[in-house]
């Protein structure tokens, strides 16, 4: 690890090069070339932070002065607290706006593709679910609680706007509806009366 945060300080001083580089060129074609190397360096070297955790590790020049050139990485617990907050006002949104339901048309307040909607929903569940564990780990508990009462309100959400589809009752055979009748003669009788009904 020493080895990663010495490699990360020292690229400060590349960044510092390229920036002074870029300011010299006129040249259109390797003013390009610089900008691309300068925000390539920039993007390996966050890239590389949140991969290796180096949660807050900033650059520095050779005289040890910072070099903000190569932001440092937020802190992981302040990304995963921003993460929830989003997090929570979709779902907040989804329940509040979404699929409310008003009192003037309760029935519009479904999915219209319950399958993959209930998928989604889910899904977000889930995702939830272990976002709250992570806050978990670290201590967070009260971050922790919300997300667990987050994935409950996905879940009745899901249960409420994607109800399953009605079980479709198949029709009697002609075998079954002659059993019925020798079983209970009067089923034919009414069944009589009532065609007679319909038909006058």
């Amino acid at each position: 690890m020493a080895g990663l945060l010495a490699c990360h300080e020292q690229l400060g001083d590349e960044a510092l090069a390229l920036l002074a580089a870029e300011e010299e060129t006129t040249a259109e074609g390797r003013l390009a070339t610089i900008r691309r190397m300068r925000t390539g360096l920039r993007d390996a070297a966050v890239h590389g932070s949140a991969v290796l955790g180096l949660d807050g590790v900033v650059s520095h020049g050779a005289g040890g002065t910072p070099v903000t050139l190569l932001p440092a990485l937020r802190p992981q617990q302040e990304l995963l607290l921003e993460a929830w907050e989003l997090v929570q006002e979709s779902v907040e949104r989804l329940e509040g706006k979404v699929f409310t339901a008003t009192k003037r048309s309760p029935g519009l307040a479904v999915a219209r593709v319950p399958e993959r909607t209930g998928a989604a929903l889910l899904g977000l569940r889930d995702g939830v679910l272990a976002l709250g564990r992570e806050l978990d780990e670290r201590g967070l508990d009260e971050d922790a609680a919300e997300c667990r009462q987050s994935a409950e309100v996905l879940e009745r959400l899901e249960a409420r706007v994607c109800p399953l589809p009605a079980a479709v009752v198949p029709r009697p055979t002609a075998e079954q509806v002659i059993a019925a009748i020798r079983a209970d003669p009067a089923i034919a009788q009414a069944a009589a009366v009532a065609l007679q009904s319909a038909s006058g």
